[in-house]
């Protein structure tokens, strides 16, 4: 699969066949991804590998966080309001993904329900928690992204699935119950990864983008 071709075809997987990945494969894929650029060759990222009875655990604890509505408490926040363009692309990719699971706009029960299945890694078999330093500013946090997507082309590659949630990591504290993250390395998301299930209605939707003209702009002289 060539670099085009994988950047056309990736996309969110939401739902994952149970089988596990095997370890030399993830570890194929890190070791690859390692190969991102990053600010001065300083490299930032670091991250924990979760899967079997340690994520289940994790995860049973993070879904009845979330089931009571507990505040997120993780190291990176979202924004409490986002202005337009980014709210009507929200709000536009909320619809369509909702269209395909056929729940109505008022059905708040299965909104609900599909919000709390992000807290189950969508049945992944492992999570990536992709971390940085605290002592590291922006630009490693940027680093961090092209590591990650990274692993998100490699993997497809390879016929798995990823998805990039921040949602995931909504709880640290409960995460590092689980998994030896220190204090001092920040959770920046988890990489859900895995085998599709390709019979999930969910696994057709694919995400819109903006046309080039509305966010490429020119100045060439």
């Amino acid at each position: 699969m060539d670099v085009l071709q994988a950047i056309h075809e990736r996309k969110s997987i939401r739902q994952f066949r149970p089988d596990p990945v095997p370890r030399d494969l993830l570890q194929d894929i890190l070791q690859a991804a390692l190969r991102a650029p990053s600010a001065i060759n300083t490299q930032p990222w670091e991250c924990w590998v979760v899967g079997g009875e340690p994520l289940r655990r994790m995860s049973r604890e993070m879904y009845t966080e979330a089931e009571k509505e507990s505040p997120s408490r993780a190291d990176f926040v979202l924004p409490e309001r986002w202005k337009e363009p980014y709210l009507g692309r929200m709000r536009e990719n909320g619809k369509r993904l909702f269209g395909i699971l056929g729940i109505e706009r008022q059905d708040k029960e299965k909104r609900q329900a599909f919000g709390l299945s992000m807290y189950r890694f969508f049945g992944a078999p492992q999570a990536i928690f992709l971390c940085m330093d605290s002592s590291l500013g922006d630009y490693s946090l940027f680093d961090c992204g092209c590591f990650a997507q990274n692993i998100c082309l490699l993997a497809l590659s390879r016929r798995l699935g990823t998805c990039i949630q921040h949602s995931a990591v909504n709880y640290p504290d409960i995460i590092r119950k689980h998994a030896p993250i220190p204090a001092a390395k920040k959770i920046i998301a988890a990489i859900s990864i895995g085998y599709p299930d390709e019979d999930a209605a969910v696994n057709r939707f694919r995400s819109s983008r903006e046309p080039v003209e509305n966010v490429v702009h020119w100045q060439l002289g």
